[in-house]
């Protein structure tokens, strides 16, 4: 018999709903899969038709299928208020290859938890039903965090770019990060590069046919198998090793600055890592196989906003281990 594993998404959340001794308002309203509390009949009403919707849309987006109703319903406990951080915090329990005990507590303004923090936690709980055993965190959060508001996720691009510049140690490297099942201690840059690395994998998968989100599934599926990150690199993105995956990476997060040249050979011992250092980076060996050219950076549909990034420099070190650092996903275009 499989032991029974509590699991909870979502740390970025305070415990705000005891350390502020308000609780929540009295007004549920039920559907067929929710039971939300929230300050008002009328919120409440719109948050739970909400999350329904958002659990068929995000099913179909990531999963291309819809699920059936859960055994159980999840209780949503909700604080509105615009002096809030948008934030939240879902657990569940997987045990015998069933996931059940649904309990999400959410907050912020109305339209955070409707456009942000409901898809964010939603996809978390999807995720879970189709794999049935816990994600590594970086893929977890990643994904949850892609379907929130552009806003949103542009707060967590200029976070990475404000991390990897700042401090280099604040920087995973992705063969570590890949297969973390908890939260490191300085979760921030993991949020942040988790994000950016889901994101990256989402815009590399479609030159491919079929679409990037099922594909990014897919390479879930066959890396978790048997813990082998590489070999679903290959087979899903044509990427032939961790350390290929971490410049290419790096090299789209720093744009098309010629500026930067990224390392063409990776060693299987050396890290490559984010470095301060305003230099480039030489050429390992004429005879090494390239990169495959990253896709483009994104740019938004909203005309104020703007994805291009300053260069990141790029160092090596062998202090490291090997580095492998409705309208979801839809506010981006390929240039």
């Amino acid at each position: 018999m499989d032991a029974r594993y509590y699991y909870l998404v979502g740390l970025l959340l305070p415990l705000l709903f005891l350390a502020t001794g308000t609780g929540y308002a009295g007004v549920s309203y039920e559907t067929t899969n929710f039971i939300v509390k929230a300050p008002t009949a009328e919120s409440a009403r719109q948050f739970a038709e909400k999350a329904e919707q958002c659990r068929n849309d995000l099913a179909l987006l990531w999963l291309g299928k819809t699920l059936p109703d859960w055994s159980g319903k999840c209780i949503i406990k909700i604080r509105v208020g615009d002096h809030l951080g948008a934030g939240g915090k879902t657990s569940f329990i997987f045990e015998n290859n069933e996931v059940f005990g649904w309990e999400m507590e959410i907050q912020g303004s109305h339209e955070r938890i409707l456009d942000s923090v409901l898809p964010h936690e939603i996809t978390h709980m999807i995720l879970a039903s189709h794999f049935r055993k816990p994600l590594p965190r970086w893929l977890d959060e990643g994904m949850a965090t892609y379907v929130e508001h552009y806003s949103e996720k542009e707060k967590y691009r200029q976070m990475l770019r404000h991390f990897l510049r700042a401090d280099v140690q604040r920087g995973l490297p992705l063969n570590r990060m890949v297969a973390m099942k908890e939260y490191p201690a300085d979760v921030m840059p993991f949020y942040a590069q988790g994000f950016s690395l889901v994101e990256y994998l989402l815009e590399y998968g479609r030159q491919f046919d079929g679409s990037a989100h099922h594909r990014l599934v897919r390479f879930a599926e066959s890396a978790m198998q048997n813990g082998d990150w590489q070999s679903a690199l290959q087979e899903h993105y044509g990427i032939q090793s961790l350390g290929e995956l971490q410049l290419s990476w790096v090299r789209w997060v720093g744009g098309d600055s010629q500026v930067m040249q990224v390392v063409a050979e990776v060693p299987s011992v050396r890290p490559a890592v984010i470095s301060q250092a305003v230099a480039t980076v030489p050429v390992a060996s004429t005879s090494a196989k390239p990169l495959p050219p990253p896709p483009a950076r994104s740019v938004y549909d909203n005309s104020v906003h703007d994805s291009r990034v300053e260069t990141i420099p790029v160092s090596w070190s062998d202090e490291r281990a090997v580095p492998i650092p409705t309208s979801f996903g839809r506010d981006v275009v390929l240039r």
